[in-house]
């Protein structure tokens, strides 16, 4: 049976763990949260700002802002060759291009990009170095590179 003095031990080891433990995982989180801002970019010769921003257990990256956003007849462009039909109306300064990447020892990942000129998604690897973010679409063993500059 244990005595009052060994339950009392039990509880200052838990808070001691718990004290040393949640300092690091605020930390890991705000390495992580290192991603979230404005970026320019460039888009299918076309300049852009992404905003990327968590949304619900990981990272999101849209478009928000295009140099043209417009066709030459002064149309909107539109993602017309996303594959869900309902999207396909979706002004192409609101499209999501990344999303669900998670963080994990310096690298976002785990996650999907989207390329809306063709209407496919790839994997996703992420890395910050400074002010750029390596943005690197996957698939199988072929990888295709962009760099994005964080503006904000």
């Amino acid at each position: 049976m244990t005595t009052s003095s060994s339950i009392s031990s039990i509880k200052r080891v838990a808070v001691l763990i718990a004290c040393m433990v949640l300092p690091l995982c605020a930390f890991s989180q705000q390495e992580a949260d290192r991603i979230v801002g404005l970026y320019k970019a460039k888009l299918s010769h076309n300049d852009a700002k992404i905003k990327v921003f968590k949304h619900h257990d990981g990272y999101r990256m849209q478009i928000c802002w295009l140099k043209e956003p417009n066709h030459a007849d002064g149309s909107p462009k539109l993602d017309t060759k996303n594959p869900d039909k309902s999207k396909r109306t979706t002004p192409m300064t609101e499209v999501v291009l990344i999303d669900k990447v998670t963080y994990e020892k310096g690298i976002w990942k785990n996650g999907i990009i989207y390329d809306p000129k063709g209407g496919r998604t790839y994997k996703v690897e992420l890395k910050l170095d400074g002010r750029q973010l390596e943005v690197k679409g996957k698939l199988g063993p072929f990888h295709k590179c962009m760099y994005w500059t964080k503006i904000q």
